[in-house]
């Protein structure tokens, strides 16, 4: 109607800090968009990493490790909950399985490596270095997918991979690792060799997992960090 007064736009900045906080701790905005939120504004900074922290406190792969790795974890990525975020949004978006005409398919990736789940058969290729292709102390190298042999029964839902070492969950709860155990990041105790096939934890013998997170030494003092189902 003719003198009505239309709708003033409103900058984000000018709501209340709470409500800004709400929106931005929602769960449905990345790394990046906050990265890139606060840097439209100085003022919202603050705002952007303390949502930051809070979604990285909801995350799984964070809530498993104790106040001392998360602290480690933090100092590792300049001190920054957004580059921890980032972090822990790679790591989780790694274990997605992808369900194709072809079946289910899994694909993580080390430094110099790739492995594939393709219907709970595990494939390898690249660079063997301390043995995370899995395929023995002879196989150095793989120009082309080879599958890795496991015990006859083991069907692999889950994998995660790291620079020098690899990790294998199976359909009835098993985890095997391979690769540079020098740091006992492999979960066989204090045994400094490379494990060249992939080998099950005794440890977690009797204990049913479902998923498991690789962190490699980012998280020196739980180097390798499972999410037990």
């Amino acid at each position: 109607m003719a003198g009505e007064k239309s709708p003033r736009a409103f900058s984000m900045e000018e709501l209340p800090g709470h409500l800004i906080g709400e929106v931005l701790s929602s769960g449905r905005l990345a790394a990046g968009d906050l990265a890139r939120l606060e840097g439209t504004c100085r003022a919202l900074r603050p705002l952007a990493e303390q949502a930051a922290s809070r979604l990285c406190a909801a995350r799984m792969a964070c809530s498993v490790i104790g106040p001392a790795a998360r602290g480690e974890l933090l100092a590792r990525c300049g001190g920054s909950w957004k580059k921890v975020l980032r972090f822990l949004q790679s790591v989780e978006q790694s274990f997605d399985t992808v369900h194709t005409s072809s079946g289910n398919m899994q694909v993580a990736t080390g430094r110099y490596h790739t492995l594939l789940v393709h219907d709970s058969s595990v494939y390898s290729c690249g660079s063997s270095l301390c043995g995370v292709l899995g395929h023995g102390p002879d196989t150095t190298q793989c120009v082309a997918f080879s599958r890795v042999s496991f015990p006859s029964l083991a069907r692999v839902v889950n994998i995660s991979a790291f620079h020098n070492h690899a990790a294998f969950v199976t359909e009835s709860g098993e985890v095997f690792t391979c690769g540079d155990n020098s740091s006992a990041c492999c979960g066989h105790g204090d045994v400094g060799r490379t494990i060249f096939r992939p080998t099950q934890i005794l440890a977690l013998k009797g204990i049913s997992c479902k998923q498991l997170f690789l962190l490699g030494r980012l998280c020196t003092p739980i180097p390798l960090i499972y999410q037990i189902v």
